[in-house]
């Protein structure tokens, strides 16, 4: 028995929220290393100079964590359903990764809590998608696919 789905193909792009630039992420390392520099540096001059040592190593912590920041500024996730298939194409951080599933043998596993990402399956391969949603738009977003997809 044919599915009852809408006829039109639908799009989707769940990209990630980031609210700062590199150049702001540049202005909050500095902004936050300098002064923890120069006060590593008062503490050297009066003869302790493991107080430079802790100072390097908290920043090269931040300056890790904010690379990190940068490197995944771009994630996203974009969902193409049409007639024949369904096309999700993901990023994160270099990597960008397109995955082809048929129509009508994909099945649609909604989150069990707030926290689950959406999954889609297709003989035996499954795909999380809405990692970047919150809870009420994720519950949303496994509605629509859900109507897409016949359930």
């Amino acid at each position: 028995m044919p599915r009852d789905v809408p006829s039109e193909p639908r799009s989707w792009l769940l990209e990630r929220r980031c609210t700062l630039t590199e150049r702001q992420l540049v202005l909050v390392f500095a902004s936050l290393c300098v002064p923890s520099a120069l006060v590593a540096l008062a503490f050297l001059w009066q003869g302790y100079w493991y107080v430079l040592a802790y100072a390097a190593l908290e920043q090269a912590a931040l300056a890790a964590c904010l690379r990190h920041c940068a490197r995944h500024r771009g994630d996203y996730d974009r969902i193409d359903i049409s007639l024949a298939a369904i096309v999700v194409e993901q990023r994160r951080g270099r990597q960008c990764r397109a995955r082809r599933l048929h129509r009508l043998t994909t099945r649609l596993l909604p989150p069990r809590r707030d926290s689950d990402p959406i999954q889609l399956e297709d003989r035996g391969e499954q795909i999380e998608v809405g990692r970047f949603l919150g809870a009420a738009q994720r519950r949303r977003l496994a509605d629509e696919l859900a109507r897409c997809l016949g359930y």
